[in-house]
């Protein structure tokens, strides 16, 4: 008898994973619009059939577990006995919506599946005791590894009040970011640039220097068929020269009918009258901050409302990040290409490391051949 229990528990606990899993594949449709809240799917399960789906599809819009709610009532289901998978722990608290809790104590839905306890510490274990309270089963912490992965940005903003830094460079086999002459265009290929759009589509804010800006003139959007809006384009500058009346109406960084573009630069070397006149008159933001540091302008975005700062390069900024050890999340597309040359542009030109026992540790979490070139994820250890 006892052995008939244990299997009827692991056959349950293998058709909650699957149902779980279902909802975190659910839950990324809402790819690139969700933020500053995070990825959540919801299902609906009564007697084996699944009677409801919802995700949460956007910033301010309903939430997961109300979407799936009403797609099973719309399709004329009674929600009395039924199970809901959600990957996150339904929310106690009144926002832009209603308390989820409060919407699943009213629907007569008898148990709550989930796969991790919300970061957030407005709720943080307070919404699954709500439902236990009120004689709900709660199964939680199913998949705390997969869960946390669907909502990383979001749970590194609630547990460290930061944003999210990723840092994105196209290298040479040999580690290189362009030649001396500082050709780069182009060293990886079609499918890595592809995957690089992607991840753009999932950040706040997309970061270049003075130099990026000047020689590559990029437009910073999401394409490749990616149906997300452009992130903000952020620039950090020093000083403004080089930013002359020509650029300003040329380069697509000051364009912002493709996408919001933000400049932050140093209080102490301003913008001239005229320059600054023609900035504003294109839409782009203007803030001053006393240094521009890594660091401020993280505090700066987040304070801001931003929640993921994607690095698009160049030279200087990768290694202004990496000194300062700013960076949470390495995306290396590595190109069929050698370069070599002690001239060369280096990812970490300014590195003070000396002894190998003194160098950063990273966890090298993936690498993918991206046809012929591959990429490698990497996350910084803590």
């Amino acid at each position: 008898m006892q052995k008939q229990i244990q299997q009827q528990d692991l056959d349950q606990a293998m058709i909650d994973r699957h149902y779980l899993l279902e909802a975190i594949t659910l839950a990324t449709k809402g790819y690139g619009a969700v933020s500053p809240n995070p990825y959540v799917g919801a299902i609906l399960v009564k007697e084996g059939e699944v009677i409801g789906r919802g995700y949460h599809q956007y910033a301010g819009g309903a939430h997961a577990e109300v979407n799936a709610l009403q797609d099973a009532l719309d399709k004329g289901h009674q929600l009395e006995g039924s199970t809901l998978y959600v990957t996150l722990e339904p929310c106690c608290f009144r926002g832009k919506t209603g308390a989820c809790t409060d919407l699943i104590l009213k629907s007569g839905i008898a148990r709550v599946v989930t796969a991790m306890e919300d970061p957030n510490p407005a709720v943080a274990g307070k919404g699954h005791q709500i439902l236990q309270d009120a004689g709900i089963e709660v199964v939680t912490h199913l998949l705390l590894d997969e869960g946390e992965k669907l909502i990383e940005v979001f749970s590194h903003n609630q547990r460290h009040k930061k944003i999210f830094v990723t840092l994105k460079a196209a290298l040479s086999l040999d580690g290189k970011l362009a030649t001396k002459h500082r050709d780069s265009q182009w060293i990886t290929g079609e499918a890595a640039r592809k995957r690089a759009h992607y991840y753009r589509g999932l950040h706040d804010l997309i970061l270049i220097g003075k130099g990026t800006l000047l020689v590559d003139n990029p437009s910073l959007t999401v394409r490749y068929g990616y149906k997300t809006p452009a992130p903000t384009r952020l620039l950090m500058l020093n000083d403004f020269s080089g930013i002359t009346t020509d650029v300003i109406t040329q380069y697509h960084f000051f364009n912002t009918d493709l996408a919001p573009s933000l400049i932050l630069y140093d209080q102490k070397n301003p913008p001239d009258e005229k320059i600054a006149s023609l900035l504003q008159a294109q839409g782009v933001q203007l803030s001053a901050l006393a240094e521009i540091t890594p660091e401020a302008v993280m505090e700066y975005t987040f304070n801001a409302g931003f929640m993921s700062l994607f690095i698009e390069g160049g030279a200087a900024i990768y290694d202004a990040f990496i000194n300062a050890d700013c960076v949470d999340q390495y995306l290396l597309f590595y190109g069929p290409k050698l370069i070599g040359s002690p001239q060369a542009l280096e990812l970490w030109h300014s590195s003070p490391i000396e002894q190998l026992q003194d160098a950063p540790l990273v966890t090298i979490e993936s690498v993918e051949l991206l046809e012929e070139s591959f990429l490698t994820v990497a996350r910084r250890r803590r």
